[in-house]
C-alpha cells in the first residue's frame, strides 16, 4: 500500500499541478503559454482518471492511516472528505477544459491551495498521525505546481528540435519558461526551508518526528540529492541566459527536475512508514513503472508551436 500510494500520488500531483498552472495563467496571461499549453491541459484531464486510481487507497486506508482514532479519522469522515476533494477537482479540471475564465480560475486556484492542504495532511501527514505543520500543504502544493510545469517544460524543448529554426521570439518563449523553472524551484525552496527552519528552532518533540527518520538514518542522503538536483543545480544553471535560450538544453534541465520531484513525493512518503533507514521495497519502482506507464498511454499533448 505504501508503494501505491506514492505512485497514486505522483500521478495525481502532477495532474493537480497542471490544472493550478492552466488556472494561473488563465489569471495572469503571458506569451509563454501556447508552448505548453497542450501538455498542461492534456495533463490537467488526467484528474478524474487519478481521482478513480484513488480508490485503492480509500479500501487500504486502515493500513496506512490511524482510522478511527479519533473523530477527524472516522472511516466515513476519512473517505467523505477524500472523495469530496477528488470529485471537486475533477469538476474543475472539466470545467477549465474549454473555459478560460478568470473568475472561474481565481476561485479554483484558492480551492486547489485550501484542498490540497487538507488532503496533503490526511494522506502524506498521517502517516506519521502525531506530527504536524501549518506549512506542509503550501511545501506539496508548489511542489506539484513545479512538477507540472517541468513536464511541460520538458515536452516544450524535445518537441522544439522537431521544428525548422528557432527565430528570437520563440528563444524568448523559452527564456520565459526558464524564467518560470526558476521561480518554482526558489518557492518550493523557500517554503520546505521555511518549515523546516521553524520546526527546527521550536525544537519540540511533536513536531521534529518528521525530520527525525530523514535526517538521522539513511534517508539523509535523498535529502542531499534533492538539495541539490531540486534547488542548488538548477538555480545556478537557470541564472544563465544561455541555459534558458537554449531548448534542447532547457528541455533536459526540466526533465531532471521531473525526476527530482518524483525523488521527493518519494521522500515525502517512504521515510514515515519506514523510519529505521533507507529501503527500497521491490514494489516500489513496479508502482512507480505501472504509475508512468499508465501516465504516458493516458496523456497525449500535441505540441502547439510558440
Amino acid at each position: 500500500m505504501t508503494s501505491y500510494l506514492f505512485a497514486w500520488l505522483l500521478f495525481l500531483g502532477l495532474a493537480l499541478g497542471a490544472m493550478a498552472n492552466v488556472m494561473l495563467h488563465n489569471l495572469t496571461g503571458g506569451p509563454w503559454y501556447p508552448a505548453v499549453r497542450a501538455p498542461l491541459l492534456a495533463a490537467s484531464r488526467l484528474v478524474p482518471l487519478a481521482a478513480l486510481l484513488g480508490i485503492p487507497v480509500l479500501v487500504g486506508m486502515r493500513s496506512l492511516y490511524p482510522i478511527g482514532e479519533s473523530a477527524w479519522f472516522a472511516p466515513w469522515f476519512f473517505i467523505a472528505r477524500s472523495v469530496f476533494f477528488l470529485v471537486l477537482w475533477s469538476v474543475f479540471s472539466l470545467l477549465l477544459r474549454n473555459n478560460r475564465s478568470r473568475g472561474l480560475s481565481a476561485v479554483g486556484l484558492i480551492v486547489y491551495l485550501f484542498t490540497v492542504s487538507i488532503a496533503a495532511v490526511d494522506w502524506i501527514g498521517s502517516l506519521m498521525p502525531r506530527w504536524y505543520s501549518t506549512g506542509f500543504g503550501l511545501v506539496v502544493g508548489t511542489g506539484q505546481m513545479l512538477g507540472a510545469m517541468a513536464l511541460a517544460v520538458a515536452f516544450a524543448g524535445f518537441a522544439e528540435r522537431r521544428l525548422p529554426g528557432l527565430e528570437e521570439s520563440r528563444r524568448q518563449t523559452f527564456i520565459d519558461l526558464g524564467n518560470l523553472l526558476l521561480m518554482y524551484v526558489l518557492l518550493w525552496a523557500y517554503v520546505a526551508y521555511m518549515q523546516f527552519l521553524i520546526i527546527w528552532v521550536g525544537n519540540l518533540p511533536r513536531e521534529i518526528s518528521w525530520y527525525v527518520p530523514r535526517l538521522q538514518t539513511g534517508w539523509a542522503g535523498l535529502a542531499i540529492v534533492l538539495v541539490v538536483v531540486h534547488f542548488f543545480a538548477p538555480l545556478v544553471i537557470l541564472l544563465f541566459r544561455a541555459a534558458k535560450r537554449s531548448p534542447v538544453l532547457l528541455g533536459w534541465l526540466a526533465a531532471v527536475l521531473l525526476a527530482a520531484h518524483v525523488a521527493d513525493v518519494y521522500w515525502l512518503v517512504a521515510p514515515s512508514v519506514r523510519p529505521s533507514g533507507f529501503r527500497i521495497a521491490w514494489a516500489d519502482p513496479l508502482a512507480l513503472a505501472a504509475a508512468v506507464a499508465l501516465w504516458f498511454f493516458a496523456w497525449r499533448p500535441r505540441h502547439a508551436r510558440p
